[in-house]
């Protein structure tokens, strides 16, 4: 189907959702509530860890709600020093989790082999996607979003889910580097239904990891964008998740005033 430039702004906010969360309370991983666009309710938290070995600490949410009625998985991206180390370790390393899943790179996976789930605000963890599976109801449709290193993780939760859940969540991602090899990206590409990932051409980092055997291949399907045309250069206004959601709906978002031209 063709791209909906204002559907897929519109799962935008979900992921700040998650940044402003973990940026207020970056201490506190299982929040027992959060601010949401407006007719969601908090569902399932979702927890990672970095290389670090640190405890636990927020990384995005399952939410539900709306008219008609759908689930939203959301990550944020890169927010520490610690990760920005998990995002360089780029060896490719297989995708157990998915048969015939082929080679990701060993950071995302890493962090992704970390994921735990909790009820707002309440005791008990669920190691892997197992609570959050729990939670997902098979009959609502299900979208997964996240924004840079949010869209390498959510790539994998896509494939994971399709494989082994019989889920079928459509992936709208934002600024997402390269994840896999030409194997993944098939196998990716045979799980997904829809699949949106969003790119704008000037941001550095889609074009990661750089890599000169050209083993990682980008998933299907790339919407790029241009920021160039609304938009002064920098890195951080290229890679912002406000420029991406300018350049796809510029009558519904406000684009941050340090990066207007």
């Amino acid at each position: 189907m063709p791209m909906d430039t204002a559907v897929a702004a519109g799962w935008g906010p979900f992921v700040q959702a998650a940044y402003d969360q973990f940026f207020a309370a970056p201490g506190v991983a299982n929040p027992a509530s959060m601010s949401l666009p407006a007719g969601y309710s908090l569902v399932r938290t979702i927890q990672m860890n970095d290389l670090s070995g640190s405890t636990p600490v927020f990384f995005g949410f399952l939410a539900a709600g709306g008219t008609p009625t759908v689930q939203v998985i959301a990550l944020r991206g890169t927010a520490t020093a610690a990760e920005w180390v998990d995002d360089l370790h780029w060896a490719p390393v297989p995708f157990a989790q998915v048969s015939g899943g082929g080679r990701v790179a060993e950071g995302f996976l890493d962090l992704y082999d970390t994921m735990s789930t909790m009820r707002p605000g309440e005791p008990g963890v669920s190691a892997g996607t197992r609570g959050l599976v729990s939670a997902i109801d098979p009959a609502v449709p299900l979208i997964v979003t996240g924004h840079s290193l949010g869209g390498a993780l959510s790539t994998l939760l896509v494939a994971d889910l399709a494989a082994n859940d019989a889920l079928k969540p459509q992936a709208w991602t934002f600024a997402a580097p390269k994840v896999g090899d030409a194997n993944f990206a098939a196998r990716y590409g045979e799980l997904s239904t829809v699949s949106w990932r969003i790119y704008n051409i000037v941001d550095p980092v889609p074009y990661f990891p750089l890599d000169p055997l050209d083993d990682y291949q980008h998933v299907n399907t790339g919407y790029a964008i241009d920021s160039l045309t609304y938009a002064r250069w920098s890195l951080g206004c290229a890679h912002s998740l406000d420029t991406y959601l300018y350049g796809l709906s510029p009558a519904t978002v406000t684009l941050d005033a340090a990066c207007r031209k």
